[in-house]
């Protein structure tokens, strides 16, 4: 084990935590100014808020008991997971003082994912807490279930806020700076899996004690191509919004 990795690995770790944690307060602002929240997808929080949930359980699980996952939990994995539900949770708070109706008006297959998922995660839990799962291996657990349950949430959240965004043609009321720090805060937490693989020496990635986090992995790949799609959504292809468009159309042919 190297001096100057471990430390690298926790700079680089904090400095993923801050940039990920703090991706969270630019949508209030948005929310704030605009005074409503047309260009926040419901289905995206509502599942954002039960990923989050589902992720600061398995790290705080696997950093308590480390032999029961593959890779590295961090102190800063817990730490960004609770803060992340808990801002997720305001925000949704938030949104439902705009609009009422926001439980109400969400899509149905978003209620039915998340009440399945989660009776399934009871049921796989507390079998595995009462000592009685069936390890297939060591290969799988109730805490493995947890991460890969917020890794299949992120593969589906990112998708209505894209669509919706696509089908107003425009990213008023998504927040750049939530898109741009999420970007910065996915590409550091990978950075720090590759720091603290090359430092143990150890790229395991289904057996326990590795260092490779695949769970953190997929998390940190996911956020960097949806958030490379919502930069060019708002840089290139959405970079006038439709009023502003027709406007800028007229003035053109008034000219």
């Amino acid at each position: 084990m190297s001096l100057v990795l471990t430390v690298l690995s926790i700079v680089v770790g904090w400095m993923y935590f801050f940039a990920w944690s703090i991706s969270f307060y630019p949508q209030f602002r948005t929310n704030y100014k605009l005074g409503h929240i047309k260009g926040y997808s419901k289905e995206f929080g509502f599942l954002n808020l039960s990923g989050f949930l589902a992720y600061f359980l398995y790290s705080l699980w696997g950093y308590l008991e480390p032999s029961i996952i593959p890779g590295i939990v961090d102190i800063q994995d817990i730490a960004f997971a609770g803060h992340a539900f808990v801002l997720t949770l305001l925000l949704i708070i938030q949104c439902n003082y705009y609009e009422r109706d926001f439980f109400i008006v969400l899509k149905l297959w978003t209620k039915i994912f998340v009440a399945c998922a989660w009776l399934i995660s009871i049921v796989i839990c507390s079998i595995e807490l009462a000592g009685k799962f069936p390890h297939a291996g060591g290969n799988f657990n109730g805490c493995l279930w947890l991460g890969y349950l917020k890794v299949t949430i992120t593969l589906m959240k990112y998708f209505p806020q894209a669509i919706k965004n696509y089908l107003r043609k425009s990213t008023e009321g998504w927040s750049i700076e939530n898109v741009m720090l999420d970007f910065t805060g996915g590409s550091l937490s990978i950075l720090q899996i590759f720091i603290d693989g090359a430092n143990s020496g150890d790229w395991n990635v289904f057996g326990g004690g590795g260092s490779f986090n695949i769970a953190k992995f997929c998390l940190g790949f996911t956020s960097i191509v949806f958030d490379i799609v919502f930069m060019y959504q708002h840089y290139f292809l959405y970079r006038h919004p439709p009023e502003a468009k027709r406007n800028l159309e007229l003035n053109l042919s008034d000219g």
